[in-house]
């Protein structure tokens, strides 16, 4: 008898992950079919999928699975077209498009011409009591704007059900925001993803070294970067000074550096100064390009620490004179 109570009790089991399952697959098939019908209509046939969001408009897991899913649905139905992700995520970088609007209107069409997709398809998400609602949008590549929609409710089951359970499981504590520095600081700059402060200005032998300290402000890893050849040194005429190409192979405006989320780290900026070193205070000329492309960010006031005077050298002792014989 218990044995047959057991056997009912996986049968229910079993017959309601398939359920699930088969309500899953539905409602996925329903929403690449509502996708589908919307880009047929205005008879376009080649569609690049982005990441879809949350309701706070952030990539996430789950959306990006979401989207693979309607990817996959649709390639499966046959009608249409889906450009490989790998490469509209690599021409999206090429071009610096981040998301679609109509400030990037002419990145949105650069990328649709590379890859000759006739529309974007964007999407957003939101957990509700029966499963998760998934919107999707077509947005049209030359206008930037939306040119059709469909909408479905997911079950939360299978790998979604994980995900899900991942996302709502309790965060972590965020790490502290690494502390002011204590030493003077010249001159700052502070934006919505870093600061970045000029801690020390002097000149040594033919060179003048800035030592900078940039602080992470955001929750994402930055890329810190800057252009060599239009970050320099000028004075109040007009005089500038630059950094040398050989001797930055490896510096901030070439390699970069990679800055965690709320960290801070330490890099230098050398400069020539062989002919005519300043004499009074410079202004650094910085011209990011990372994690802001051709953002260019003006320090002043910078006056160079006094170089150690040199030590005067000792008279050499003079010898008594020798008594003639």
């Amino acid at each position: 008898m218990i044995r047959l109570l057991w056997s009912l009790v996986l049968l229910i089991l079993w017959h309601s992950a398939v359920l699930a399952a088969s309500k899953y697959e539905d409602s996925v098939k329903e929403l690449a079919e509502g996708v589908a019908a919307e880009a047929i209509k205005m008879k376009k046939s080649r569609l690049a999928l982005l990441d879809f969001v949350d309701s706070t408009g952030e990539v996430t897991p789950i959306g990006q699975f979401l989207a693979e899913e309607l990817a996959t649905h649709l390639l499966v139905a046959g009608e249409l077209k889906v450009v490989d992700r790998k490469l509209l995520v690599a021409t999206m970088e090429k071009h610096q498009l981040t998301h679609l609007d109509t400030s990037q209107a002419k990145a949105a069409k650069k990328v649709a011409k590379a890859l000759r997709a006739d529309l974007y398809v964007t999407g957003a998400y939101l957990e509700i009591p029966e499963g998760v609602q998934v919107t999707a949008k077509l947005i049209g590549p030359y206008t930037v704007f939306p040119v059709g929609a469909a909408r479905a409710i997911i079950p939360k089951a299978g790998p979604l059900a994980a995900l899900l359970k991942q996302a709502n499981a309790p965060k972590p504590p965020a790490p502290a925001t690494p502390p002011e520095p204590t030493t003077p600081v010249l001159n700052a700059h502070e934006n919505e993803l870093y600061k970045v402060s000029v801690m020390t200005i002097s000149r040594q032998d033919d060179q003048i070294e800035i030592d900078l300290l940039f602080v992470n402000r955001s929750t994402h890893p930055v890329k810190i970067g800057c252009q060599l050849l239009d970050t320099y040194l000028v004075d109040e005429q007009g005089e500038q000074w630059r950094q040398d190409v050989a001797q930055n192979r490896e510096g901030l405006c070439t390699r970069g550096m990679e800055l965690n989320p709320r960290r801070q780290q330490h890099a230098s900026l050398s400069f020539i100064a062989t002919n005519k070193p300043p004499t009074g205070p410079v202004t650094l000329h910085y011209h990011e390009t990372s994690p802001r492309p051709d953002r260019v960010v003006t320090l002043d006031g910078l006056k160079l620490e006094a170089a150690p005077a040199a030590e005067a050298e000792a008279p050499a002792p003079q010898a008594a004179d020798t008594p003639t014989p």
